[in-house]
C-alpha cells in the first residue's frame, strides 16, 4: 500500500491528515503546535498519528507540508539581518514606499519598519534603462566595498534588486557573481528571479522579504528533511505554495516568501474540492482555526486568485500599511478572530475581540496551561457549545471553571453575568468576521447572499451558523474532517508552479514572437521543476494569461490566453478583455487602448484526485445518531435550553434533525442554532439552512 501525507502547522494546532492512495481513506489528526519550534511539534504529532494508524515513516510515498513560519516571521520581525544592493540612487524605495499615504488624515500614520535597516542598503552604480538597454555597467568597487561593510555589520542575507532588472537581468546577475566570488556561503535572493515584475517598491519589497526569511526557513528545512530521514522517510517532501500549488521542498527552498499563505490556500482548496462535492462551484470558503479566520471566494469551482498580497501590516485591515508581496496568490481575507482570540476593553470603553490571540502557549484560559484572559473559546465552552470532556475527542479536558474566571472581570465593566458575557463575546466575533468577509466579496464585484457557505478550522463550524446568518448565505455546508480542512486540501493540490515577468507593450503593436520566446522559457523552467518531482511532460498542463489596463489606468486584470497565440484574432483578445473589466467593473470604457505588462504561466502535473467515501443511507430519523443533550444557550431564546447532541460518526446519508442542535467530531463542534434544519447528504457533509425556506438567510 502507498500513502501520503499533509501537515499544516497553525498558530495553535498542527493538522494532519493521511491519504491512502489505493483505497481513498483518509484519516485525520490534530495535535497542539510549539510555536517556539515548531518542527518539534509537528513530529512528535506525526510520530503519534502514524503509530495509532500502525505506521512508520517509511510506508510514506510523498508528504505535502504547509505552515505559517514565513508569515509569523515577517509579523513577529524575526528574521535575518538583511543588506540590500540595488541601483545607485533607489536605496530609499523600502521607506519612500509608493509616496502614497493609506489614511490621508492620520497625522501619526506609520508602517512597518524595513526589513533592511538603511545603514545596510547600499547604492550601486549601475543603470539599465526601462527597454532593458544598459546605459552603465556594475561598478565592481561599489559592490566590494558594500560587501566589506556587509560583512562587519554581520549580515546574514543579501537581496539585490536593481532598476528594470525585469527587462534585463544581467547588471544583477553580475552584481551577485561578485558576491559569490567574495562571500559564497551568504544566502542571495534576486529580484530577477524572485519577482522579474513592474513596479520597483513591491519587487524590492518582495525581494527583501525573501531574503529576510531565506536563513531561518533554510534552517527549518534541513531540520525537517534531517528528522524525517532519520525517521525512515524515503518519498518526496512538497511544500505548499500561497497560490495554491505544491512543489518540491527543493524547487521552493530558495524562495520561502510564497510560501507566507501556504496553509490558507490548503483551505481553499479543501473547501472547492468538498463544494463541488455537495453541487456548488460557487461558494464562500469560511476558516476559523485557533488564531485566525480565512475567508476565499471559490467561483466556478476555483479559489479565486491575486498577483500580490500584503502582510504585517500596522494596521491588521488596512490596505497599505503592511508589506507588499509580488507573486501570485490565492485571494484570502484574513481576520484577527479565532478561538484563542482575546476579547478586551478598548480606550473608549467598547468590547473587543481580537486581533491579539492566547494561540497555544498559554492559550485560551480553559486548556488549563496557565492562560489568563477570556477568549473565543472559553466563551463557547462556557454557553454550552463545546464538550469539556470530548475536545479533541477526549485527548484534552477543558475546565470550564477557568473560563468563567476569566469571563468575570470582563463582565463586570459592563454589568453583565458570565454567560451574558459570553454571549456578546460570541456575537461580536461573528458580526466582525461578516463585515470583514461582506467589504472582501463586494470589493471583488460579487454579492455574498448569492453564495453558498463551506465552513473549515476547529473553531469554525460553531461560528459558521451566525456568520452566514448575517451575510444572507444562501447554506451552510460543513464537511467531513472540517477541523483539518487545511491538511486534507494538501493532499488535493495540484503540483505546480507559477512564472511570471513583466514584458510592458501596448496591445495594438505587441510583438508576439517576442511574448511567445517569453513563454517558452518560462514553460520550459516549469516542465524541468514537474520532471524532477516525477511528473512526465505528457502529463503536464499549461495555463497562460497575461494582466492588462485601460491605458492610464493604475490597476491591472488578468485575462487567460489561448495555447497558440498566433491563432488568436485581435478582436478575440479585446472581446476576453472586455468580458473580464465588465464582470468586475460592470462597465468598459470604449475607445481606450488596451496596455499588456505581465505575463504568466502555471505549469502544473495532475494528480490523482481524492475517492469520496459515500455514507449509507438510513431514513430522516437523527435518533441513532444522538448521544445525549446538555444545556447550551442561544440568544434568540435568551436562556439555556436542553440540546440533543449528535454523534457525527454516527449520522447517515438522508438524516435530518431542527435546531436548537450540536453535532460532535473529535477536531470540531457544529452549532445549529434555533430556527434552523440540516440535512446530511451522501458525501457526509451537514448542509444547513434555514426552517421552512430554501435559503439560510430568508425570513
Amino acid at each position: 500500500m502507498s500513502f501520503e501525507l499533509g501537515f499544516d502547522i497553525g498558530g495553535t494546532f498542527t493538522d494532519f491528515a493521511l491519504l491512502n492512495t489505493e483505497s481513498g481513506k483518509v484519516e485525520i489528526f490534530k495535535a497542539l503546535t510549539t510555536p517556539e519550534r515548531p518542527e518539534v511539534g509537528a513530529l512528535d504529532g506525526m510520530s503519534n498519528f502514524l503509530k495509532a494508524c500502525g505506521l512508520r515513516h517509511a510506508a510514506i510515498h510523498n508528504i505535502f507540508h504547509g505552515t505559517t513560519l514565513v508569515a509569523n516571521t515577517l509579523i513577529e520581525h524575526k528574521g535575518a539581518l538583511v543588506g540590500l544592493l540595488t541601483t545607485a540612487g533607489f536605496r530609499d524605495i523600502l521607506e519612500m514606499r509608493t509616496e502614497q499615504r493609506y489614511a490621508i488624515y492620520d497625522l501619526f500614520l506609520q508602517y512597518p519598519p524595513p526589513l533592511s535597516p538603511r545603514y545596510l542598503r547600499r547604492g550601486i552604480k549601475e543603470r539599465i534603462d526601462r527597454d532593458g538597454n544598459i546605459l552603465e555597467t556594475v561598478c565592481e568597487e561599489d559592490v566590494r566595498r558594500a560587501l566589506a561593510d556587509f560583512k562587519r555589520e554581520g549580515v546574514e542575507a543579501i537581496a539585490i534588486a536593481c532598476l528594470h532588472s525585469y527587462r534585463n537581468p544581467a547588471n544583477e546577475r553580475r552584481i551577485a557573481e561578485l558576491v559569490r566570488a567574495a562571500w559564497s556561503d551568504i544566502p542571495l535572493s534576486l529580484s530577477s528571479e524572485i519577482a522579474p515584475e513592474i513596479r520597483e517598491y513591491e519587487r524590492t519589497s518582495t525581494t527583501v522579504a525573501n531574503a529576510y526569511t531565506l536563513p531561518l526557513m533554510s534552517r527549518y528545512l534541513k531540520t525537517l528533511d534531517d528528522k524525517l530521514a532519520e525517521a525512515g522517510f524515503g518519498g518526496r517532501f512538497y511544500l505548499m505554495l500561497s497560490s495554491g500549488s505544491s512543489a518540491l521542498a527543493t524547487a521552493a527552498r530558495s524562495q520561502p516568501i510564497r510560501l507566507v499563505e501556504s496553509g490558507p490556500a490548503a483551505g481553499a482548496l479543501a473547501a472547492a474540492y468538498y463544494g463541488e462535492l455537495a453541487g456548488h462551484k460557487d461558494l464562500i470558503s469560511f476558516d476559523m482555526g485557533g488564531t485566525t479566520a480565512k475567508v476565499a471566494l471559490i467561483h466556478a469551482g476555483r479559489p479565486a486568485a491575486a498577483s500580490n498580497l500584503e502582510v504585517a501590516r500596522v494596521h491588521r485591515f488596512t490596505k497599505g500599511s503592511g508589506y507588499p508581496l509580488q507573486f501570485p496568490t490565492v485571494d484570502i481575507l484574513e481576520s484577527g478572530a479565532g478561538g484563542g482570540s482575546i476579547a478586551w476593553v478598548d480606550s473608549l470603553g467598547l468590547l473587543k475581540v481580537g486581533p491579539q490571540s492566547a494561540g497555544s502557549n498559554p492559550g485560551p484560559a480553559c486548556y488549563g496551561f496557565g492562560g489568563g484572559q477570556p477568549t473565543v473559546t472559553d466563551a463557547d465552552l462556557v454557553l454550552g457549545y463545546l464538550n469539556p470532556d470530548y475536545f479533541l475527542g477526549g485527548a484534552m479536558k477543558l475546565d470550564r471553571s477557568a473560563a468563567e474566571q476569566t469571563l468575570a472581570p470582563l463582565g463586570k465593566r459592563f454589568d453583565w453575568t458570565i454567560v451574558q458575557t459570553a454571549a456578546a463575546i460570541h456575537q461580536l466575533v461573528n458580526e466582525n468576521m461578516a463585515a470583514a468577509a461582506r467589504i472582501h466579496i463586494l470589493e471583488g464585484g460579487r454579492d455574498p447572499r448569492n453564495y453558498a457557505m463551506i465552513c473549515f478550522g476547529g473553531a469554525g463550524p460553531a461560528h459558521a451558523a451566525g456568520v452566514a446568518g448575517i451575510l444572507g448565505n444562501a447554506e451552510v455546508i460543513v464537511a467531513p474532517g472540517a477541523g483539518v480542512a487545511s491538511a486534507i486540501g494538501l493532499l488535493i493540490a495540484p503540483i505546480a508552479f507559477d512564472y511570471s515577468h513583466s514584458y510592458p507593450t501596448m496591445l495594438a503593436t505587441a510583438d508576439w514572437s517576442a511574448v511567445g520566446d517569453l513563454f517558452c522559457d518560462m514553460e520550459s523552467q516549469g516542465r524541468r521543476m514537474l520532471r524532477a518531482a516525477g511528473i512526465p511532460d505528457v502529463e503536464t498542463e499549461i495555463e497562460r494569461s497575461v494582466d492588462g489596463r485601460f491605458q492610464g489606468q493604475l490597476h491591472e486584470i488578468q485575462v487567460p490566453l489561448p495555447a497558440d497565440l498566433k491563432a488568436m484574432e485581435l478582436e478575440e483578445f479585446i472581446s476576453r478583455f472586455n468580458a473580464r473589466y465588465r464582470e468586475l467593473y460592470h462597465y468598459v470604457p470604449n475607445h481606450t487602448p488596451i496596455e499588456l505588462l505581465t505575463w504568466r504561466v502555471r505549469v502544473s502535473g495532475l494528480r490523482a484526485p481524492l475517492k469520496p467515501a459515500r455514507l449509507p443511507e438510513s431514513g430522516a430519523d437523527p435518533t441513532p445518531a444522538c448521544k445525549g443533550e446538555r444545556r447550551a444557550y442561544f440568544s434568540e431564546l435568551a436562556d439555556f435550553v436542553m440540546t440533543p447532541v449528535f454523534d457525527r460518526y454516527r449520522l447517515c446519508a438522508g438524516m435530518a434533525f431542527a435546531g436548537p442542535a450540536i453535532v460532535e467530531e473529535r477536531e470540531s463542534t457544529i452549532v445549529l442554532r434555533p430556527g434552523m434544519r440540516a440535512s446530511v447528504d451522501a458525501y457526509g457533509n451537514v448542509r444547513l439552512s434555514r426552517a421552512g425556506t430554501q435559503e439560510f438567510g430568508g425570513a
